[in-house]
């Protein structure tokens, strides 16, 4: 049970971007994050994660990612239901690193991603700039102990992905964005920027 009494849930609200901003890059300590997906389905998923402090070069492909995070590695397994209203059931647990990233290396769906953090206003957010087959793909990312309602979203997010099924992270592992970027971006030109409503007052930053 959390300290907020909500136990094994995540309230978070995602958002496209078109480009890393200057402000999430500037993150001195960047993390690499390397996860496969050993089941995914109906929006349930198994998640096998490895992380750690990002290295200023990043190899190709998931096993070198593995390697190059080293000793610092730090796994997790976590179990996860479908997202609803922003809120979504996680239950995660720590795991030794290198069994993590043995499990990881040994997965058929597994995606890569650098993630900066920054904070604005009274709220920490993330980017997470995919790799390989994900790549151009940026997300951003605000998470709180509560419902994220009253949300002062920044200029940097291009639209709301929060209920869009194509990216959440186990769909990316199955269905890589490079593989649908370009239709995703005339979709997004064509139908113009949407946000979620039912969460409270979302006041839009200009810059």
């Amino acid at each position: 049970m959390s300290d907020t009494g909500f136990g094994d849930f995540e309230f978070e609200r995602k958002f496209f971007v078109h480009d890393l901003p200057s402000s999430a890059a500037a993150d001195p300590t960047p993390a690499l994050i390397v996860q496969a997906y050993l089941f995914a389905a109906d929006g349930y998923a198994v998640r096998v994660r490895v992380q750690g402090p990002a290295p200023a070069e990043l190899p190709e492909t998931p096993g070198d990612l593995v390697d190059a995070l080293g000793e610092a590695a730090f796994g997790t397994m976590a179990a996860k239901g479908p997202a609803i209203g922003g809120t979504r059931y996680e239950a995660e647990r720590e795991l030794d690193g290198l069994v993590a990233g043995q499990i990881v290396r040994r997965a058929d769906h597994v995606i890569a991603k650098v993630r900066y953090s920054l904070w604005i206003d009274e709220d920490g957010w993330i980017l997470d700039r995919f790799l390989g087959t994900n790549a151009p793909l940026v997300v951003a990312e605000v998470e709180r102990s509560g419902p994220v309602v009253d949300l002062q979203i920044p200029a940097f997010c291009a639209t709301e992905i929060s209920e869009d099924e194509r990216f959440k992270n186990e769909r990316l592992a199955y269905q890589p964005y490079g593989e649908w970027a370009e239709a995703y971006r005339r979709e997004l030109a064509l139908v113009g920027p949407k946000f979620v409503h039912s969460l409270g007052e979302n006041r839009l930053s200009e810059s």
